[in-house]
């Protein structure tokens, strides 16, 4: 080895060697001697003489023949150090100075060497091993590599092992040792590749791994890392298909298809038992039409090598041109050849046949293979004749021993061959599937909801009366009590549409035979069976007749009944006769009456409806204040429709009224207004209101209406005091405040209306009138979009705030978000009148007459929930509309309403 040059040159100054390493130097055999001194020391003593003793003696400081001036320097400053503590120490002459260096090793340890003969010999055996630290690395390696070592075990030792011949020896894992084994070579495998691919587990990213191995391509974020751990694992197991696959789908991914089909080629090559990768290989080729043929060959090569896979065989009809039906049916009797009992096989070659009786061969074929498959049985007894039909279903229940859906199918079977087919009997077989569903496995019982889907697809299949027995069938087993009910009405709601109404009549009826007083579930049932018979009525009303005569105190049924007696049957005088033969207790009831009143006036006959509520209240006269109330108003309507002035005798009959019900507010407001309209006295007006407020002070009506007619009377100021004396009797009217507003509005104080509005929104802020108000005395629109925000956040998005923003929009000529403003406030309440009319105005201005009608139709659906809106309310309850249709009713809302400019 050639000499470095370094070693013959001078060190560096101040270069000590080893000092970069840590060295700290060693001792030798002179400093590991000890000597002891004894100085005899008088007061004539001085440092010269110690010094000079320590100098001769080289056992502390030896003599060095070359002493630089450094030394020098040192050693006299050593020596002062020395001198100041000796003159310390001399009330301590007696005592000998004793200079020791560094003991000897032996002395050292000889304590510990007496120690050792107290140490027993499992204590010495105990003791661990002193640690070599020479070559450390190298030598574990080499231990590694020892441990790693495989050698293979002589066959006569694996039999004898097997066997179990060789004593003293447990069973071989040998799993857990090819796991091992696989493991160890995939690690070789991976430093076996090239240098520019370094895969270890500090570069491999779990994240990749975990990518790769759920298939999820796509999101793969380093693809060259994705090909390198894809080419470890086909190398490590190059029989493994899903390696070649994913390494295929990786490039698939990547855009790269080219490569992806020589990667899947040469998978095939590789794992040639597998289907999947014969699978994958035909998915990639087949996104060329030009490899249709390269698909074919590689099917019937896949298919040399595995012609017990099923997918395959189906793939290789999958590919065939869907018109040649010929190829089709060949490739699948192929299949069949070696998959004999393969269920999907026969079903796909079932369908290709179109000739009944070549379907009917295949189906007994299928049943004798596949002897366990239902729908194979099912299908070959539906398209055999009954006397047929019934033998193979006799062989079906040999052969399927306790399946329920045999007795479902043989009620079918009895109810399509035999129409008049009693019930019973079905129910019999019902029973039988019931007691075989029980009786079978465990994790295969239909539950109740099961058995409703059931008796839902034989109604959708025409099967009505089996549809009835699994219902009764099921019902009677349950054996429903009166807390059970709730579950089967939200049932039998749930399964309700046009195409299984059926089955929750059946539920209705099974209940009411056993609950024949619960009127909830009559309700229901008769709804249900209206939706159901839109052509036969008669069986609705044989129900409802069955209804009343069960429960003959109940009013309501008597009025559905003679509701849709008029409006579905059209027959006016059979719901005319309903209403007039009642049972005995429904005779005095007002609902009834009033039903009838309504009846007779649909038909113009003013008279019959004049005599019928004449004798109710002379029969009845303290029974409601309603009547009376119905009654005044339809005098008025009379009075106006024949123009005669009889208003004297319409203010006896409210007198009359007031003797039985003096403090009702709704008789005093229609006495003053007919002081109002029908006399047109507007201080005997005032003189009835004024009573009415002393005699009613909680009516809000009364209070509004007196100030209206102070206002009328050109009394502001009194107009104003009869409301603040209103509003100090009611504190919480927010009504009473809006009138407040509204009288400032309509004589142009906006300012004095502003600073009310705002106080009224401080004591009511949930209030939707009061914010409707605030809104229009806001001057411009891009003010109020913020007013907006908060009305909505107040009122928690009231439909009447949600109209009200719409007309305004209306106003700003934006009439297509006006529309939906209107379209959000129905859909929060469709029982406000008002919103029915600005929606129906809209349409009008926008729509086609198809649009009108469709309208029209879905305003009469929801008429007979309408009872909010302040300007519905006015018109209806005006009398001269009395008489009117729905429709003519909103026709005057909505031209009411573009009437005046704000809400």
């Amino acid at each position: 080895m050639e000499r470095k040059a370094f070693l013959d040159q001078e060190p560096p100054p101040g270069y000590i060697p080893g000092v970069g390493r840590g060295a700290t130097g060693f001792t030798t055999s002179a400093d590991t001697r000890v000597s002891t001194i004894e100085v005899e020391e008088d007061e004539d003593a001085d440092e010269t003489n110690i010094q000079d003793f320590i100098s001769t003696d080289g056992s502390i400081l030896a003599q060095i023949d070359h002493i630089d001036k450094e030394d020098e320097e040192a050693d006299k400053i050593y020596e002062e150090i020395e001198r100041k503590l000796n003159s310390k120490s001399k009330s301590n002459k007696s005592i000998p100075l004793q200079l020791t260096t560094i003991p000897a090793t032996e002395e050292r340890f000889s304590d510990l060497k007496r120690a050792l003969t107290t140490v027993s010999t499992i204590e010495w055996s105990n003791l661990p091993e002193a640690g070599d630290m020479t070559r450390r690395n190298k030598r574990s390696r080499i231990a590694e590599q020892e441990q790693q070592r495989t050698y293979a075990v002589p066959d006569s030792a694996l039999m004898s092992m097997s066997a179990g011949t060789i004593s003293g020896l447990s069973k071989t894992n040998f799993q857990s040792i090819s796991q091992s084994r696989d493991k160890l070579l995939g690690n070789q495998l991976d430093n076996l590749l090239s240098d520019n691919i370094n895969i270890n587990n500090s570069t491999v990213n779990n994240e990749e791994l975990d990518k790769i191995k759920s298939g999820n391509y796509a999101n793969i974020k380093n693809v060259s890392k994705g090909r390198a751990i894809l080419a470890s694992l086909r190398k490590t197991e190059p029989h493994r298909a899903s390696s070649w696959i994913a390494s295929a789908r990786l490039e698939e991914e990547a855009n790269n298809l080219n490569q992806a089909k020589i990667l899947i080629v040469e998978g095939c090559k590789n794992a040639r038992k597998d289907e999947d990768i014969w699978i994958e290989s035909i998915r990639l080729h087949r996104k060329k039409v030009e490899d249709s043929k390269l698909c074919k060959s590689i099917i019937a090569e896949g298919l040399r090598y595995n012609p017990k896979s099923e997918k395959l065989w189906l793939l290789a009809e999958e590919v065939e041109n869907e018109h040649d039906i010929i190829s089709r049916r060949r490739i699948l009797m192929k299949g069949l050849e070696e998959l004999p009992s393969n269920v999907q096989l026969w079903r796909h070659l079932i369908l290709l046949e179109d000739d009944k009786e070549d379907v009917k061969k295949m189906l007994e074929k299928a049943v004798e293979l596949c002897p366990t498959h239902w729908e194979f049985w099912e299908n070959w007894i539906n398209i055999s004749p009954y006397e047929e039909a019934k033998v193979k279903l006799n062989r079906a229940r040999k052969e399927l021993k306790g399946d329920y859906r045999v007795w479902l199918t043989a009620a079918k079977l009895e109810e399509k061959g035999n129409p008049k087919a009693d019930l019973s009997k079905l129910i019999k077989m019902m029973d039988r599937a019931f007691k075989d569903n029980l009786a079978g496995d465990s994790t295969n019982i239909l539950t109740k909801t099961d058995w409703i889907q059931q008796a839902v697809s034989a109604e959708l299949e025409g099967f009505s009366k089996t549809c009835k027995s699994i219902v009764t069938t099921l019902l009677v087993n349950e054996n429903i009590q009166q807390d059970d009910l709730q579950f089967w009405l939200d049932e039998a709601e749930k399964i309700k549409s046009d195409e299984s109404n059926l089955t929750s009549k059946y539920i209705y009826e099974f209940i009411i035979d056993k609950f024949p007083n619960n009127i909830q579930i009559w309700i229901k049932l008769l709804a249900s069976l209206k939706s159901l018979s839109h052509n036969n009525l008669d069986e609705v009303y044989t129900f409802y007749e069955k209804a009343i005569d069960l429960n003959p105190h109940v009013e309501i049924l008597v009025l559905m009944y003679a509701k849709d007696k008029w409006i579905s049957g059209k027959d006016i005088d059979g719901a005319k006769l309903i209403l007039k033969n009642l049972p005995d207790n429904l005779n005095g009831n007002i609902n009834i009456v009033l039903a009838r009143v309504k009846l007779e006036v649909k038909t113009k006959d003013y008279k019959c409806a004049q005599i019928i509520q004449e004798q109710y209240l002379n029969e009845y006269p303290e029974s409601s204040v309603d009547m009376w109330y119905k009654y005044i108003h339809f005098l008025r309507f009379l009075n106006w429709k024949n123009n005669e002035n009889n208003s004297i005798k319409l203010i006896k009959e409210v007198n009359r009224a007031l003797s039985y019900f003096p403090e009702s507010d709704k008789l005093y407001i229609q006495k003053v207004e007919i002081y109002l309209n029908e006399l047109c006295d507007l201080n005997l007006a005032r003189e009835s209101a004024s009573l009415g407020t002393k005699r009613c002070p909680e009516s809000i009506d009364l209070w509004i209406l007196l100030s209206k007619i102070d206002e009328k009377l050109n009394i502001l100021i009194r107009a104003r005091s009869d409301l603040d004396n209103g509003i100090l009797k009611i504190p919480t009217s927010d009504k009473l405040w809006k009138a407040k507003i509204d009288l400032e509005i309509r004589n142009k104080d906006l300012i004095v209306a502003r600073q009310l509005s705002n106080k009224a929104l401080k004591l009511f802020p949930k209030s939707s009138n009061l914010w409707i108000q605030y809104l229009s005395l806001i001057p411009k629109m891009s003010q109020r979009k913020t007013a907006f925000l908060d009305a909505l956040k107040s009122t928690m998005n009231s439909s009447i705030i949600l109209m009200a923003i719409g007309v305004f929009f209306w106003m700003d000529e934006k009439h297509l978000k006006a529309e939906s403003w209107f379209e959000r406030s129905l859909k929060e309440s469709k029982t406000n009148g008002d919103c029915w009319g600005w929606l129906y105005n809209f349409t009008k201005k926008v729509g086609t007459n198809d649009d009108i009608e469709k309208f029209k139709i879905r305003f009469l659906d929801s008429f007979d929930d309408i009872e909010d809106g302040e300007t519905w309310l006015s018109v209806t309850n005006d009398f001269t509309n009395y008489d009117k249709e729905p429709f003519e009713i909103l026709q005057q809302v909505s031209d009411s309403l573009l009437s005046y400019q704000i809400i």
